[in-house]
């Protein structure tokens, strides 16, 4: 049961984070320019470093598209991708973090050196504007409460997760 459910999670959840990262490299100029000389490349994105309880998650495959934008690769094949990119697995601060504009985690980049130097390019550069999309749908008062309540929730976050003093004497 839990198979078929993640064999219809997986390709859903997939799909739309490459439409999210999609929309953010569509907002960056340079970004689709550098990808565009790479149209019909290749890439496999694995996540590593996952917890041991959380099941195994394939390697999306994906290729860059004549727009400069990313597609899901339908027909992996046999073939090997030009790009093998390995992501660690972040905790939740950094999850936070990045989401609210932080960097990245520290991307692991095999295989063709001018994609893959595009693709560091990429991961060092493009943030996601979330409080300009959401000022969008319900105007720029209301997106700027809602992003000081969510940067004031991972600050809490941050606290709960990071090292120090034994909290259980609170």
């Amino acid at each position: 049961m839990l198979q078929s459910v993640r064999e219809l999670v997986l390709p859903a959840a997939q799909a739309r984070l490459l439409l999210l990262i999609n929309h953010v490299i569509s907002r960056e100029p340079a970004a689709l320019r550098r990808l565009k000389a790479h149209a019909g490349r290749r890439l496999a994105v694995a996540m590593v470093d996952q917890p041991r309880w959380l099941p195994a998650l394939p390697p999306m495959r994906v290729t860059v598209t004549p727009a400069g934008l990313f597609d899901g690769d339908d027909e992996p094949g046999e073939a090997e991708p030009d790009l093998p990119l390995r992501l660690p697995m972040p905790a939740p601060p950094q999850l936070l973090a990045v989401l609210s504009g932080g960097p990245l985690p520290e991307v692991h980049i095999d295989g063709a050196a001018a994609v893959a130097a595009d693709m560091h390019w990429l991961a060092d550069n493009l943030r996601w504007d979330i409080e300009a999309d959401l000022a969008q749908a319900v105007g720029p008062t209301p997106a700027r409460l809602a992003m000081s309540a969510g940067r004031a929730a991972r600050d809490a976050l941050r606290r709960s997760f990071a090292p120090g003093p034994d909290r259980s004497a609170r």
